[in-house]
């Protein structure tokens, strides 16, 4: 078996492999995917040994390896339980983190002192690609670092709760697009070397290194695209949130003024009552107690903080959550009313949400609202069950079951911060949530 033969055969096969499952390990699998997974392995390294070599010319030399590819992406496509775009992007990503480190190494022999870097479209054995120790642990080397960066970079950016969805699909396509040109000059470089040792090393290194910056360039503009139309989907749903919230906010202040109206109206009622004695006192005593609950209206300094804090108040009486606040609402006058609602009905729902999973004497939220100098601090801590899995920008996950349309809570939180040219910071440690907001305000971001 020649060089290019074991190389076609086993080590490419290996080599792709392991750089596609470094991106698409994580979505969704189909049933019995172990067993699959082993027929898949089996049926890539089959076809790699049977497809045949075709004539020496660098050309069918790369359509050689790009057919093997595309057996791998119907393998992939078997596997995992995605849409074809998803598993073509992952498995180019793949693809072009082996080429990449492909060339690293390559540019590795040859600055190690290799007069060609024909490397493994030669005609020996395959006992000669690591003829020694040192090689082999270059080659261990490269692909391990190269694999781990790529992985780090590029792979760590993927969601795989959510559809990688490309708006300009064309910029896609040119990232595949120069990868093919890359592979396709790699080969001529290995068929036509230029002359003399010197020449071939320089001419090696020199096209190896545009080759390297083309498989950096194409993963950038494959990811750089896919990231940025994930971040104006997730600013596009919050804005929609924001509209929901602003009119949310206009019903929740009407409705507490009603409420407030009609319970100052029965307490009225109640005296009158009380005066005509024609009702047992401890009776309408109890029925006053009960009806004052809903005309205790919050009193901050701020008018859209007090219809948010007195309808999460309401909240927790029901729920039986001890909601304690010490907040000066007047230090928050810099700031939208929409944004005030959003801010803190999403800081309060997170907090009834993680303290609802506990018993009763857990069931304790702290929330303060306090100027220091020129900056506007904003604190809040309750209790929480289980520690949650951290999600993006290493903030807790949410932990409903569709992701896509939940979590984004703290994005929220965190967007209206920025906005403000303000800072937050999360920390949990024994059982405890800690929010912590530092604002600046009169100076919106």
């Amino acid at each position: 078996m020649t060089q290019f033969e074991f190389y076609k055969s086993f080590l490419f096969v290996i080599e792709l492999l392991v750089a596609e499952s470094l991106y698409i390990y994580r979505f969704r699998r189909r049933p019995w995917f172990w067993l699959r997974l082993v027929i898949g392995i089996g049926a890539c390294f089959l076809f790699a040994w049977l497809f045949p070599v075709l004539p020496g010319n660098p050309f069918l030399f790369a359509l050689t390896f790009l057919v093997i590819f595309l057996f791998t992406v119907f393998v992939a496509k078997a596997l995992f339980r995605e849409s074809w775009f998803t598993v073509i992007f992952c498995c180019f990503a793949g693809y072009t983190t082996q080429h990449l480190s492909y060339e690293l190494y390559n540019i590795m022999l040859v600055l190690m002192g290799a007069t060609s870097a024909t490397g493994f479209y030669g005609e020996d054995t395959f006992l000669q690609i690591f003829p020694n120790l040192l090689i082999f642990a270059v080659y261990m080397i490269v692909y391990v670092v190269s694999y781990f960066c790529c992985y780090l970079f590029f792979s760590t950016k993927l969601s795989p709760e959510e559809n990688i969805d490309v708006e300009k699909a064309f910029i896609f396509f040119f990232s595949i697009f120069i990868l093919l040109i890359d592979i396709v000059l790699n080969a001529l470089v290995v068929f036509n070397p230029a002359d003399g040792v010197e020449g071939v090393k320089l001419y090696i290194v020199i096209v190896g290194f545009y080759n390297v910056l083309c498989c950096i360039v194409s993963l950038y503009l494959q990811f750089e695209v896919a990231l940025r139309r994930k971040a104006e989907n997730d600013l596009d749903l919050m804005q929609k949130i924001w509209d929901k919230t602003k009119s949310q906010y206009e019903m929740s202040k009407e409705n507490i003024e009603i409420i407030n109206m009609k319970c100052h109206d029965i307490k009225h009622q109640i005296r009158e009552l009380e005066t005509s004695g024609g009702v047992d006192p401890n009776v309408l005593k109890e029925l006053e107690e009960r009806i004052s609950i809903y005309d205790s209206v919050v009193k901050t300094g701020n008018e859209c903080l007090d219809t948010i804090l007195t309808e999460k108040s309401l909240l927790c009486n029901k729920q039986h959550i001890n909601f304690g606040y010490i907040i000066d609402g007047e230090k928050l006058g810099f700031m939208r009313k929409e944004d005030i609602y959003a801010l803190f009905g999403n800081i309060v729902d997170n907090a009834i949400e993680a303290v609802l999973k506990l018993e009763e004497r857990l069931r304790i939220i702290d929330l303060q609202v306090k100027a220091v100098g020129e900056m506007l601090y904003i604190r809040e801590h309750n209790y929480f069950a289980d520690t949650p899995e951290v999600g993006e920008n290493g903030l807790p996950a949410t932990s409903k079951k569709d992701k896509i349309n939940h979590g984004f809570g703290l994005k929220s939180i965190q967007y209206i911060c920025k906005r403000y040219n303000g800072t937050m910071e999360v920390e949990m440690r024994d059982n405890i949530f800690y929010l912590n907001i530092v604002m600046v305000p009169y100076e919106r971001g």
